[in-house]
């Protein structure tokens, strides 16, 4: 018996090496694989058997009865985890809000252009200027003229560029969206699977870390709560997700994020709780993911920045701004914010050169008519909220009658009919467009542009050294799990030499006990041998 019991303690010793060397080999094949989490063979003592008592007090007399694998688990810190993906969540946001501010600023500041909107600003007064030194020159007013029509178009180019960006980013929403829902799934049916192949016991590490790069994939998206919740007793978890206090995944039980537009007026959309796959209608009901983005705390120590999902909603935003706009309605949005402080701008110089001429007289000594007008939405009928009766960007053109032949007459630059040297409306409005504005943030015409691309400059540099601060953070929390999750080379070979002697000495603890066996079984009790 004695004999016996002892090939299966040398038996054991060959299992728990094998194990060892099984998990070893895994370790090197997946070294380089990324998000791969270093295994570990847990061993531990069978039970013992008891040979008497000890003559020392009462302790007993036992003999092992050899080695047994535990388990094999995954080195996994879950701080570091959570730290990891609660930085990589920061850094989802300001990724999208920098990388979306740069375009912005490429757009305003028009980086590709030679001819820019702040040149085409200073071309209308210096074209102003020549007039006011001979005002009754066709070439001057021609050329003015056509200075306002470059002004316009230029303008609405900007303003164009930005709607299709924001376009653009809308779609992205979209796309996050579904990805989300997907990474959720995924989420779910691999609980599923690990749940099954763990109910006895067993270990499904490949799934787990699976599940856990889903997981990390998922926090750069939205910001996500992640609780382990340990399923029936063999040893399994199920990984339930919370998303501000709501169950995106608990239970496996999944809930869908839709979308739904916005508002009425523009065709933008918001992420919403909602298993619905059309996009809703602006009345319905469904929970917004971000119920108050536009008036919510987003500042550099704010700690609700967190997901790409919410930074391309933040750049996006949910309206076309114009100067019109209250600033509950624009809020935290990059594009509506510029879009509002370029209409704004446009709204300035309009309305000055329009109140300016209309009522002075042109060179046929008729009553000057307005430079611009609005394409819809008669004269004097402006109402506030209703854009299709202000002057705003979308809705403004020339004056047909200035791009006629003869539309160098009608502009009002006369205080009295007939008088066609008279300089004083023009000195008037060249005097108003250096001066500073309120409704400019307190910039002169010609400098209030220079001030929109310097002010969003900033904005993009605090958002570029918050995302680079963040990513100095994620590669530091990466880094505090590759030291215990990463595989060391080094390490495993050291562990390979460890397991291959301890299979070398089991094997030959056999071979010794199967010759003492052999030759008490075959070579004692015969004469002669």
């Amino acid at each position: 018996m004695a004999s016996m019991s002892s090939i299966s303690v040398g038996l054991s010793g060959l299992r728990a090496a094998q194990a060892g060397l099984s998990v070893t080999g895994h370790n090197v094949s997946n070294s380089s694989v990324i998000g791969y989490t270093r295994q570990q063979a847990i061993q531990n003592d069978f039970s013992y058997r008891n040979l008497g008592s000890s003559p020392v007090g009462s302790l007993k007399m036992q003999a092992g009865l050899g080695t047994n694998v535990a388990q094999i688990r995954q080195l996994r810190n879950k701080f570091y985890d959570k730290a990891f993906r609660e930085e990589n969540s920061f850094g989802g946001y300001y990724y999208k809000k920098y990388t979306a501010g740069e375009e912005i600023n490429n757009i305003i500041g028009e980086l590709q252009s030679e001819y820019k909107a702040q040149d085409v600003i200073a071309d209308v007064w210096n074209s102003l200027n020549e007039i006011s030194k001979d005002p009754g020159a066709i070439e001057t007013r021609s050329s003015f003229i056509q200075s306002c029509v470059t002004l316009l178009n230029k303008m609405q180019d900007i303003n164009k560029s930005l709607f299709e960006y924001q376009l653009n980013l809308n779609q992205q929403v979209k796309k996050e969206v579904e990805t989300i829902n997907n990474l959720t799934s995924q989420i779910a049916e691999l609980n599923k699977s690990i749940e099954q192949i763990e109910a006895d016991g067993s270990r499904a590490n490949d799934l787990r870390d699976a599940r856990n790069n889903l997981l990390d994939e998922l926090s750069g998206y939205i910001d996500i709560e992640i609780k382990e919740t340990p399923v029936g007793n063999g040893g399994a978890t199920r990984m339930d997700i919370l998303f501000q206090g709501n169950e995106l995944l608990v239970g496996n039980i999944q809930q869908k994020i839709g979308l739904k537009y916005c508002n009425g007026d523009y065709p933008f959309v918001e992420p919403v709780f909602t298993s619905s796959k059309d996009i809703l209608p602006a009345s319905d009901t469904s929970t917004p993911l971000f119920p108050n983005l536009a008036q919510e705390d987003l500042g550099t120590n704010s700690s609700s920045t967190k997901g790409s999902l919410k930074g391309l909603l933040v750049s996006r935003g949910e309206v076309i701004g114009n100067f019109d706009m209250k600033d509950d309605q624009i809020g935290n949005f990059s594009i509506p914010n510029v879009q509002k402080k370029i209409d704004t701008l446009v709204h300035e110089m309009v309305t000055l050169l329009n109140e300016k001429t209309k009522n002075g007289f042109g060179l046929d000594g008729n009553k000057g008519v307005e430079i611009f007008v609005r394409k819809s939405g008669a004269v004097g009928n402006e109402t506030p909220g209703n854009y299709a009766t202000l002057y705003t960007l979308d809705n403004l053109k020339i004056n047909p009658a200035l791009l006629e032949a003869d539309g160098y007459n009608k502009l009002g630059f006369s205080t009295k009919a007939g008088d066609v040297g008279d300089n004083s409306i023009v000195l008037d409005i060249l005097n108003e467009w250096k001066k500073e504005r309120g409704n400019l943030e307190g910039a002169s015409i010609d400098g209030y542009y220079k001030k929109i691309i310097t002010d969003f400059a900033v904005k993009i540099q605090e958002d570029r050294e918050k995302l680079e601060s963040k990513l100095g953070v994620i590669d530091l929390a990466q880094n505090k799990r590759v030291t215990i999750s990463g595989v060391s080379l080094d390490e495993e070979l050291s562990n390979m030499l460890k397991f291959q002697h301890a299979y070398n000495s089991a094997a030959k603890i056999i071979n010794v006990i199967d010759g003492m066996m052999d030759k008490v079984i075959n070579g004692t009790g015969r004469v002669g041998i």
